[in-house]
């Protein structure tokens, strides 16, 4: 039970008072005679209470609108229209929010004041992107930047560069998604915008989350939540600290992510959110379940029923009932146990007959009106009926020896029809042989070209291989040769698997053996970045929309045996060493070997010092990506650096076998998704 990491548009202020006033000191102003005047001011004070009780701001906002409405001013009407659309934005209100929104715009086109025009167009793409109409939510934001650049708002391009960023990480192109949030980040930090680089912090944390690199999420979420401290911004903090629980409670870090949820629910219980506390509270209780603290979990857990009753909250009531079951199941108290399980299906009918009572009405009333409407037509139509009934009789000889006739013209087809079927599968199985056969043929080949046992024991006597493809023949493949008294070793992954990964797979085989023949000096960025050049160069990629964008991943090692040195450079796929208790990890760039919208010039190397007894280990990403487990999901890197961990000792051959009987446990009856490539080796 996870709280979901959050994501936000950065709503754009359209006021000529900064937000760092304080209320108090604005409220002092509000005695001026000039309604212009007070009109900023009101709207300036409600922007302090946008960060944090904006149901509390909003008089503010409804004196504003009074005041302009006596006012000849379109300018002011603009502001306090847009300033409406942010409010119905927090709270949810998104068709308030697009009508203000679009009324301020109107305001602002008639009248040539570009700054608020492209406030509107990023405030209406915020709210597009909420409600998941992505394409209305880039035309708003296209529009809004090329504002912005004519007009040359710089704080304006960096909020649009933001909600740029966002969409494209909305659709899974996270790559394009950073980009974006660096351009927005150079920005913000050269005037010195400590909310927007808050903001950018907690998206980027996102990002590298969903690819994994924890470290740079905890550190980006923990530099956005003491931005927001010092701002004293109460619902941005909240949003930062939700995601730090989070990734700390993911890290294992169980008793730092508890300090966070406290300090949550401190947030939650002074912004008055009572639903977000039950949430808090059911949280609070699943991390101390998880912790073996059964005392606590339910002291949680039923402070968060309390309130989830108050408020009515019955998906959270469910949850609630849900996880006191588990627990009491645990302490094997199993009439408490099935008490709670028997409420949350209780709720859960509850919460399916609140959501379907209303469609299965409509389907009964359409079921009556069509019922009835069928008794009229066939009481009209009885005397019709009748008259048929007695013309059938007359003709039912007639009938049933046409019946007769039929069937057995149609069982001379049915014959006919078997008989080509069964001629088209014996064609069929004929030829899936000699394709077989084919595959077969092929993966001897492939087989053969891979280097022999006896060569790699001869060059590495402690190592594995582990090697799975997950078809016939495997688009992931090894590589290992020697020269000028080192040892280059490679685990690559070629886009696709079966027969296309195949092909890819030798193409690369061919090529890292040029290279590294041709070589005068040996270097690993070197040997990456020449095999690139090869890859787009034999299949013709230049970088247009309609062309191939294959390629492969790789980790690649050079071991120097006699220096103790070893150099890495990796696309995609990094390179672990453990040396005794310490786990070192070197990354590899985030750039295939190949094509790619973001290309450095060259890849990075990496050189270090190793010592006898190290442990080295490079892999694809088949292993890790494996389906599986109680809840069918993905192994993922951190159970996979773990495990390596504790394994680490025991000699290769063991690891190896340890490594294979946990993939199929965890892989169980689902299918292998890829090919599995792991490599380990002890210097």
């Amino acid at each position: 039970m996870k709280r979901i990491l959050l994501l936000t548009f950065f709503i754009i202020p359209y006021s000529l008072f900064s937000q760092s006033i304080k209320t108090d000191s604005l409220k002092l102003l509000l005695n001026r005679p000039d309604d212009s005047v007070k009109v900023d001011i009101l709207i300036s004070i409600y922007e302090n209470y946008e960060h944090s009780k904006v149901l509390s701001g909003k008089k503010y906002l409804d004196q504003a609108l009074e005041i302009v409405n006596k006012l000849d001013n379109d300018f002011l009407k603009s502001k306090v229209m847009l300033k409406y659309g942010n409010f119905y934005n927090i709270t949810g209100d998104f068709e308030n929010a697009i009508n203000y929104m679009t009324r301020a715009k109107e305001i602002c086109e008639r009248e040539n004041y570009y700054k608020g025009v492209g406030s509107a167009y990023i405030n209406l793409g915020n709210t597009y992107e909420k409600l998941g109409k992505y394409n209305e939510a880039m035309d708003c934001l296209i529009k809004a930047l090329s504002i912005y650049e004519t007009t040359d708002d710089s704080l304006g391009i960096a909020k649009t560069y933001l909600n740029l960023g966002l969409l494209y990480f909305r659709q899974g192109d996270y790559s394009k998604s950073m980009e974006l949030y660096n351009k927005s980040l150079v920005i913000r930090e050269k005037i010195n915008d400590k909310a927007g680089i808050a903001l950018l912090y907690n998206n980027m944390a996102i990002v590298n989350y969903y690819t994994e690199d924890y470290d740079n999420v905890r550190n980006y979420f923990e530099s956005a939540y003491e931005i927001y401290v010092e701002l004293g911004y109460l619902r941005q903090q909240l949003m930062a600290l939700s995601n730090l629980a989070e990734i700390l409670n993911i890290l294992g870090q169980k008793e730092k992510a508890l300090k966070s949820y406290f300090k949550i629910l401190e947030l939650e219980t002074e912004l008055g959110q009572k639903g977000e506390q039950s949430k808090t509270q059911m949280l609070i209780g699943d991390l101390y379940k998880s912790k073996g603290d059964m005392k606590n979990a339910k002291k949680h857990l039923s402070l968060g029923l309390d309130i989830a009753k108050e408020v009515g909250a019955l998906a959270e009531i469910g949850d609630v009932y849900n996880l006191l079951s588990q627990i009491y199941k645990t302490e094997f108290k199993y009439k408490e146990a099935l008490e709670y399980h028997e409420l949350f299906f209780a709720i859960n009918d509850s919460l399916f007959n609140t959501e379907k009572s209303r469609q299965i009405q409509e389907i009964e009333t359409r079921y009556e009106t069509k019922k009835k409407e069928q008794q009229i037509k066939n009481l009209e139509n009885e005397k019709t009926i009748k008259d048929l009934q007695i013309k059938k009789q007359k003709h039912f000889s007639i009938f049933l020896l046409s019946g007769f006739v039929s069937i057995l013209i149609f069982l001379l087809i049915l014959f006919y029809q078997i008989k080509k079927i069964r001629r088209a599968k014996d064609l069929l199985a004929f030829q899936k042989k000699q394709i077989t056969d084919s595959i077969e043929y092929a993966s001897r080949i492939q087989t053969a070209v891979l280097p022999p046992g006896e060569y790699i024991s001869k060059l590495i006597p402690e190592h594995f291989i582990l090697y799975k493809p997950r078809d016939i023949v495997s688009g992931d493949f090894y590589w290992i040769t020697h020269k000028d008294e080192k040892i280059v070793i490679a685990a690559v992954d070629c886009t696709g698997h079966g027969v296309p990964g195949a092909f890819m797979s030798m193409l690369g085989f061919a090529f890292l053996n040029e290279i590294v023949n041709k070589n005068t000096e040996l270097k690993a960025s070197t040997i990456l970045n020449q095999l690139r050049d090869y890859v787009k160069e034999s299949l013709h990629q230049t970088g247009k929309d309609d062309e191939t964008k294959d390629g492969m991943d790789i980790a690649l090692c050079i071991i120097d045996p006699e220096n103790l040195r070893l150099q890495y450079s990796g696309a995609y796929n990094p390179l672990y060493l453990i040396r005794n208790d310490n786990f070192i990890s070197l990354k590899a760039d985030r750039m295939p070997i190949g094509i790619h919208i973001i290309e450095k010039e060259s890849f990075t190397n990496h050189e270090i010092d190793i010592q006898t007894g190290d442990v080295v280990y490079i892999f694809t990403d088949g292993y890790i990506d494996q389906f599986g487990g109680p809840d069918v999901r993905k192994f993922k890197l951190l159970p996979f650096k773990e495990m390596l961990i504790r394994i680490k000792d025991m000699p290769m051959d063991e690891q190896k076998k340890v490594l294979e009987d946990e993939f199929y446990k965890w892989k169980g009856n689902y299918e292998q998704i890829d090919d599995v490539l792991v490599m380990g080796i002890r210097i």
